[in-house]
C-alpha cells in the first residue's frame, strides 16, 4: 500500500510540475501556417523573446601622474 501511494504522489508531482512549465512557456507559431506566402506576420512572430543582454563598458584606469610635490632641483627656490 505504501508503494502505490509513494507511485501515486511521483506521478501526480511531475504530472502537476509538467502542467505549470506548460503554462509559463510561450506558445511557438504553427510552421505549416507561417510558410504560406499569406500568414499574418504578427502570428509568426514570437512576440516575447528573451530580454537582451545588457551593454557593460568596461570603465579605463585613469593615468597615473607622477608626484607633483616632488620639484627637480633646478627649478627650487633659493635658499637664503
Amino acid at each position: 500500500m505504501k508503494l502505490a501511494a509513494t507511485l501515486l504522489t511521483i506521478w501526480l508531482g511531475t504530472f502537476a510540475g509538467n502542467a505549470a512549465a506548460a503554462a509559463s512557456e510561450p506558445a511557438l507559431p504553427n510552421a505549416d501556417y507561417c510558410a504560406r506566402r499569406d500568414a499574418d506576420p504578427e502570428k509568426c512572430v514570437i512576440q516575447n523573446g528573451p530580454p537582451p543582454k545588457p551593454i557593460v563598458r568596461k570603465k579605463k584606469a585613469p593615468p597615473k601622474n607622477p608626484a607633483v610635490s616632488a620639484m627637480p632641483a633646478a627649478k627650487q627656490p633659493a635658499k637664503s
